[in-house]
């Protein structure tokens, strides 16, 4: 019986394949689990403006509604000073409060901004007593689109924009004028 010649290495490189494959795969159910989260999170902020409208609320006070809750996937925090000053969840819970109080958006932007919030947009229509928003959020394109746009299945872009449309009852058509 022939001995055979010992393999250097190969036990290396199946390990690298390995821990290649599992961080990629880690990555990407990392970034899926964040576009749920923000698709989430945009439904909600679409309802929210929906309902806002629905009981009479300006254009003004819509857009915060659907701002604040977009707050956990809207980046870093510009306003106040990128994060610091603010003690733990009670002083972020403050800032909120303060913010939907705001009369004006320069009022509101002096107290609270995200680096997202300007991709955030919606649209109102209103039509036979119903509301209809629909929102859009821009996210940054992470791993599983930038794969995609390299082997041409997805554009080449640094975002990825989210839909949603949420309609209610419009009642405030019945006591307000508009």
């Amino acid at each position: 019986m022939r001995r055979r010649p010992p393999r250097r290495g190969q036990a290396i490189v199946e390990s690298l394949i390995v821990v290649l494959l599992t961080v990629a795969a880690f990555l990407f159910f990392q970034d899926f689990a964040t576009g749920l989260v923000a698709r989430l999170l945009l439904d909600n902020a679409a309802a929210n403006a929906a309902r806002a409208d629905a009981v009479g609320f300006n254009d003004f006070h819509r857009a915060k509604s659907m701002r604040v809750g977009l707050i956990p996937v809207s980046g870093r925090r510009l306003v106040p000073d990128g994060g610091r000053g603010v003690a733990g969840a009670a002083g972020e819970l403050a800032l909120v409060r303060t913010y939907l109080q705001a009369r004006d958006w320069p009022e509101a932007d002096g107290i609270l901004d995200y680096e997202r919030w300007d991709t955030l947009g919606h649209d109102v229509r209103r039509a036979s007593g119903r509301t209809e928003v629909e929102a859009s959020f821009a996210l940054p394109a992470t791993l599983p689109w930038r794969l995609g746009a390299l082997f041409g299945a997805v554009p080449a872009s640094d975002t990825q924009t989210l839909r949603s449309r949420w309609a209610l009852e419009d009642h405030a058509a019945l006591y307000l004028r508009r």
